[in-house]
């Protein structure tokens, strides 16, 4: 489906979306949610965080983030609990949505009264899908580069610490930092991908 295909879905607040899902956060998630946690990113991939990127789960395998009065989070929630119940796939041929399987049990509400765009404005999507896409670009440059030379470009923590490498940049190349987390995500990934280019050139 497309953004003008026939979508719309009410959340009842059941909580059964929010349990056995692996959730892959990019940089601007994780400082989304370090801000809104008030602890700096080294405590939130401590205490939050799993394999580098996934956010951990309770030990019933609910979401970490899942309180009794539901998502602790939920001004900050990452991109794909925004989509949910649709899933969203990028590739060569552009931008496509699809309608995850829902919880046997759920409590939303499914219709046709609306359009997917409708759906992602009322979800507050667009920041979090420019950021995903911006990631997604500069992996598959990283990717690409690491199966030509077997060289590490780019430290781990420079890419997962999107204020700390933005902060740290800035002042070496006398810049004022963007005022924005958004506008922190756009100098990230220039700054990521200059640095990929410089180790690319190097003999």
């Amino acid at each position: 489906m497309d953004r003008d295909a026939a979508f719309s879905y009410r959340c009842a607040a059941c909580n059964r979306c929010c349990r056995g899902k692996r959730i892959q956060l990019n940089p601007y998630e994780m400082a989304r949610l370090a801000r809104a946690l008030e602890i700096p990113l080294d405590g939130f991939l401590r205490t939050c965080v799993e394999g580098d990127v996934y956010l951990r789960w309770n030990p019933d395998k609910s979401c970490i983030f899942l309180g009794p009065e539901g998502c602790r989070v939920h001004a900050d929630r990452p991109l794909v609990c925004r989509l949910y119940p649709l899933g969203r796939i990028v590739n060569a041929d552009g931008e496509r949505f699809v309608e995850v399987t829902p919880h046997p049990e759920t409590e939303g509400a499914y219709g046709k009264d609306g359009v997917i765009a409708d759906y992602l404005n009322q979800q507050g999507a667009a920041p979090f899908i420019k950021a995903a896409d911006a990631y997604y670009a500069l992996y598959l440059r990283l990717s690409a580069a690491e199966q030509a030379d077997d060289s590490q470009f780019v430290d781990m923590m420079d890419i997962l610490d999107l204020e700390g490498f933005v902060a740290r940049e800035a002042a070496r190349r006398g810049e004022t930092p963007p005022a924005t987390l958004e506008g922190k995500v756009e100098r990230h990934c220039e700054w990521l991908a200059e640095a990929l280019s410089g180790a690319e050139e190097r003999p």
